[in-house]
């Protein structure tokens, strides 16, 4: 792949990312999903690894890091409430 095209589909994962933390948070503010979702836990899973890997093509590697630990946490999140439900 042509390196500019490389750097655009980065952005636009990037961006993706963004916007997915963006819906997640704002859905979950004005009450219309719950932190224990499952569509919350997934728009912040995604968002962080698209955020974090747009951020590592970039070398930005702190950004990468705190990213991709954030959607880390968010699929600890959604094991635990899944978890929850199948475990009385």
């Amino acid at each position: 792949m042509h390196p500019i095209a490389e750097k655009i589909l980065s952005d636009i994962i990037g961006w993706i990312g963004a916007l997915l933390f963006f819906v997640s948070y704002l859905l979950l503010i004005i009450k219309t999903w719950k932190a224990t979702s499952v569509a919350f836990h997934v728009c912040n899973i995604l968002g962080g690894f698209f955020v974090g890997l747009s951020a590592l093509y970039d070398r930005s590697y702190p950004s990468a890091i705190i990213n991709i630990i954030w959607g880390l946490i968010a699929v600890y999140g959604l094991y635990t409430d899944k978890l929850k439900q199948i475990l009385p």
